[in-house]
């Protein structure tokens, strides 16, 4: 039986519920880093944002598979993508190009390219051997068949982040952890899939 978005959403939440103040903390300073350094550099923001979003959100992998896995996450699992710096940045490079050339090539491209390679950094977490074009890849091969139930979940967010955001943009925070919990569990979902 196919898994059910609206469940993995239920269990996303159950299981970072008592891990909810951590979650906060690095969504927090995961905005924080990729924000700040846009405001400082305002000439630059693409470029900063382009060289730290890659490791980052490998080290979100990390923490988010802690938290789904019942291992221990902590706050320091948001810099361990900084291990794997030139990959995770040529990941990131690669999955923005592409999805940019998709969105000019009247955007619905741009969508499916962004869905079918947005579990790169979870392969990249689960499986650190792979080059970065193997993460492309793989990402690419597992959502194949399952990108409208990724876009289904994806879009189950938007209420939320707009509830966030309808919330000083503190809220904000609260959502961005389970979101990332639930991407998590939709790789390892995406996994069994496979093996079946």
């Amino acid at each position: 039986m196919p898994f059910s978005n609206l469940q993995l959403m239920r269990d996303s939440r159950r299981d970072l519920a008592p891990q909810w103040g951590l979650g906060v903390l690095v969504a927090f300073v995961y905005v924080l880093i990729i924000g700040v350094p846009s405001s400082i550099f305002p000439d630059g923001e693409g470029i900063v944002s382009l060289v730290l979003a890659g490791p980052l959100a490998v080290g979100v992998a990390y923490f988010s598979f802690a938290v789904i896995r019942g291992e221990t996450p902590h706050f320091f699992q948001l810099f361990e993508g900084f291990n794997v710096f030139g990959k995770s940045f040529l990941a990131n490079l690669c999955y923005s190009l592409l999805v940019i050339v998709g969105f000019v090539l009247l955007i619905i491209p741009g969508i499916i390219v962004g869905l079918a390679l947005s579990m790169t950094f979870f392969v990249m977490a689960d499986r650190p051997e792979l080059s970065f074009s193997e993460c492309l890849n793989e990402s690419w091969n597992l959502t194949s068949g399952y990108r409208f139930k990724l876009l289904g979940l994806n879009l189950r967010f938007i209420p939320w982040y707009l509830l966030g955001i309808l919330c000083l943009g503190v809220g904000m925070l609260l959502v961005i952890p389970w979101y990332y919990i639930s991407l998590a569990r939709f790789y390892e979902e995406l996994k069994v899939a496979r093996r079946n």
